[in-house]
């Protein structure tokens, strides 16, 4: 029983990571405009934000399924504080902030606020109600007709890939500060501006157009736009609209 909790864990972060980040590119197109990535890594298309919000909210809410207020505001809690954390600990140990919302009403430390609170109390319903009954559905029928030693293997070697991406991506991220706060001469909280071995590796224009909206610190706690500083550096795939 615990086994076969651990492999659901694991399918459903890889597949509700995948989910996101179709969810934020579809978002970002009729909001921005803009064909941009919004992966978490540097490879694979994971918003992995998702995926653990997606196991949080299914194995404690499952249970109030069909309880639609109860679903909706446990969601807005849940959802509201998985994003407001994440925030945090991507500030605290990467240095920098995916979003930030200090200009929106009734916010939280600019880590989350009132519209996207709401967001996940609607997603909530969806996931528990609709999204993710239709997908345990679909799963039985593929571990129906597919060995599981098969799906198994196939699950670990995605789970490794997510984890050796996010490996490399964090230190990537790290020496794209260093190399940033050094040739724009800007300052960012937490960074030391010592080069290291993927110092060259991956340019500013694989950064950026991986990670088009990052914001950083100054020591006053500042937010900075990346895409204001690094102006020549193109962080998009395409524009709508324009020629």
């Amino acid at each position: 029983m615990k086994t076969k909790f651990i492999w659901k864990i694991l399918i459903y972060f890889i597949i509700y990571s995948i989910i996101g980040f179709f969810i934020e590119t579809v978002y970002a197109i009729f909001t921005k405009g803009m064909l941009e990535s919004r992966q978490s890594f540097l490879y694979g298309p994971f918003c992995i934000v998702y995926g653990i919000a997606a196991i949080c909210l299914i194995f404690s809410l499952s249970k109030y399924k069909n309880k639609n207020i109860k679903l909706f505001l446990y969601g807005m809690i849940i959802g509201g504080a998985i994003e407001y954390f994440s925030s945090y600990i991507s500030e605290i140990i990467l240095h920098v902030k995916w979003w930030d919302y200090s200009n929106d009403f009734f916010n939280i430390n600019g880590r989350t606020c009132l519209y996207y609170i709401l967001m996940w109390g609607f997603l909530s319903l969806l996931l528990i109600n609709y999204v993710n009954p239709f997908l345990d559905k679909i799963i039985n029928k593929i571990i129906e007709k597919f060995p599981i030693k098969i799906l198994k293997t196939c699950t670990i070697a995605i789970i490794l890939f997510m984890f050796f991406d996010g490996l490399i991506s964090c230190f990537a991220l790290d020496s794209f500060l260093i190399r940033v706060a050094n040739e724009y001469n800007i300052n960012i909280k937490g960074i030391d501006y010592k080069e290291n071995a993927l110092g060259k590796v991956f340019s500013n224009e694989k950064m950026m157009m991986t990670y088009p909206n990052i914001i950083v610190v100054n020591e006053k706690d500042e937010p900075i736009y990346l895409e204001s500083v690094l102006t020549d550096v193109k962080n998009y795939y395409y524009k709508f609209g324009v020629k």
